[in-house]
């Protein structure tokens, strides 16, 4: 389970780490800025998904395509 908190600029964070750690059941605290997640219908109709789109499509036409090996998709993915 998790529980996602948002800060503002001045937020004392070591000390709301060190407040967190000492809760009984939290087992693992992490910080990220701008940690924004896009929902697919954002990313599929963003003007960039759109160029991506169609370099790839280009570059597929032009005979500029890659296979890429379960080895290297699991490390983009990190997956374990």
């Amino acid at each position: 389970m998790e529980i996602k908190i948002s800060l503002d600029e001045y937020a004392d964070v070591p000390f709301i780490k060190k407040l967190l750690s000492q809760i009984k059941g939290v087992t693992n605290i992490e910080v990220s800025e701008d940690d924004k997640a896009y929902s697919w219908e954002e990313i599929e109709n963003s003007e960039y998904f759109a160029k991506v789109m169609e370099q790839s499509e280009n570059e597929y036409k032009n005979g500029k395509s890659q296979e890429l090996t379960d080895d290297l998709l699991e490390r983009i993915f990190n997956k374990k």
